[in-house]
């Protein structure tokens, strides 16, 4: 059985950079931007690659010069408990995700970031740690070298926590402090391009306006088949000819006004590196040989592959035990996916993670459906890209209508916050039981009343002859007690 070259949606770790191919230019032309000025805006589109960019091609690139590379960081995110007032709360997220010890929080909570920066220290240059700095920490030792702190999904800044929006303002006045500090500290920020309009007026913030920036496009046709063909020869499958280019071209398809497909400029990293996964799994259990035209048509489209994916992932759940498949495909629904669509974070307990137990999590951890995001020694779980939204809604829809109807309707009812409206009526009820129950269940009418009838006959024969004393005195008696509580005074 080969490894998978292909990734799916997830971001390329540092140690995958030699299946990571396509985007050699963009992490040349980003290193020099990051070398060469202080402060880089990079930015691109949704799925665009930019945190499998920035891990296997820029910060290794970085380390290799002699660069000392902060944790990659990030703004958003909840308080941990025990934590109720920070300053700002965008740039307490950060030091929390640049501080790996297991000291309090709360004494990040009023710290700024000029502060923390000075404190900041590392014995190894890959774990770093805050402390109280001492008189003369801060001033410049020819012998540190440049470090640069990457803050990655930059967007959280205007995305997360709407109701501190003042506090954004100050988030970057104090970045602008730090690095007028420290004439060693280098920032790269990260964002979709969506965001960079919502970034402007802070520009004047900044001393240096925020003038440099790198915008890195969706991969072109020539990067996307150097992407699909070069890991596949590498691990013993190359695409046979003609086939990778027909890959690349169905990525590709758009479809234009009047309803007919063509071919687009771009693919979409995140769609391809999907496919492809797919389409190896589909083969891992076959001899090494090339890939063929019949092999990518058991791949599907995007969209179908996706949701193959995460159906093999909670199947694999499902099957460890602990949950139910409703349980399951309920905590990604509800739990990862926010109302609006938007991807959501839960909080990991001791046991369970939003009410899924945590070897469960861990288990779709391991699949690539979520990711962890650890914040001052403790866990919150997110999906592993926002591309995967759509279709896991659309794949438990799907599953959910395969499902027999009394289940259908006991979802819909709790779905509709289990309103009387959504209850089934009687005459439902009659007619899901028998096939809930899998098989024909018994018609009242037609079976009670028979016997209910012959009971009547039987008694009324009975008292009849009690009452002729053909019974016995005894059964006499008791004809005469019942005949005085029916017809009270009657004597009998």
């Amino acid at each position: 059985m080969s490894p998978n070259p292909f990734v799916g949606p997830r971001t390329f770790s540092e140690a995958e950079g030699n299946v990571y191919y396509g985007r050699e230019r963009e992490a040349r032309e980003l290193f020099f931007q990051v070398a060469s000025q202080r402060l880089v805006l990079f930015y691109a589109r949704s799925g665009a690659g930019k945190s499998s960019l920035l891990t296997t091609r820029l910060i290794p690139r970085l380390k290799q010069e002699g660069y000392a590379v902060l944790p990659m960081a990030r703004v958003g995110g909840q308080l941990p408990e025990g934590v109720d007032e920070v300053a700002n709360i965008y740039v307490f997220n950060l030091l929390l995700c640049l501080d790996k010890s297991d000291h309090d929080p709360n004494r990040l909570a009023q710290l700024s970031l000029a502060d923390f920066m000075a404190g900041l220290c590392s014995d190894d240059g890959e774990t770093f740690t805050w402390s109280t700095p001492q008189a003369g920490d801060d001033e410049d030792d020819e012998e540190t070298p440049i470090h640069v702190l990457i803050i990655d999904q930059f967007e959280e800044l205007v995305t997360h926590h709407p109701n501190r929006w003042q506090e954004r303002e100050d988030f970057f006045r104090q970045l602008d402090e730090a690095m007028a500090r420290d004439p060693k500290l280098w920032v790269l920020l990260c964002f979709r391009e969506d965001y960079l309009a919502a970034m402007d007026p802070f520009a004047p913030l900044m001393a240096d306006k925020m003038r440099t920036r790198y915008y890195m496009q969706r991969l072109g046709r020539d990067a996307a088949l150097e992407a699909v063909s070069r890991p596949a020869a590498l691990f013993g499958r190359p695409f046979a000819p003609g086939c990778a280019e027909l890959l690349v071209d169905q990525l590709r398809q758009i479809r234009i006004d009047n309803g007919e497909v063509g071919l687009g400029q771009f693919v979409e990293p995140v769609q391809l590196q999907v496919v492809c996964y797919q389409l190896w799994e589909n083969l891992k259990e076959r001899p090494a040989g090339p890939i063929t035209i019949e092999d990518l048509k058991q791949a599907g489209d995007i969209d179908t592959a996706l949701a193959a994916f995460y159906n093999g992932a909670v199947n694999a759940a499902v099957a460890r035990g602990g949950a139910s498949q409703l349980t399951v495909r309920n905590w990604f629904e509800k739990q990862l996916i926010t109302d609006t669509g938007a991807r959501g974070t839960v909080h990991q307990g001791p046991h369970s993670t939003g009410g899924l137990p945590n070897e469960l999590v861990f288990l779709l951890m391991e699949r690539f459906l979520v990711r962890p995001e650890y914040r001052a020694g403790e866990t919150w779980f997110e999906l592993i890209h926002d591309r995967l939204v759509e279709p896991i809604l659309e794949a438990n829809r799907g599953w959910l209508q395969e499902q027999d109807p009394l289940l259908r309707a006991a979802h819909a009812w709790n779905e509709g916050s289990r309103s009387k409206a959504h209850l089934l009526a009687a005459r439902q009820l009659q007619e899901l039981i028998p096939e809930y129950q899998g098989s024909a269940a018994p018609e009242p009418r037609k079976q009670v009343w028979p016997w209910l009838l012959a009971a009547l006959l039987l008694g009324g024969g009975l008292f009849v002859l009690a009452r002729l004393h053909l019974l016995g005195d005894r059964f006499y008696q008791w004809t005469r007690v019942v005949t005085e509580f029916l017809i009270p005074g009657s004597g009998g």
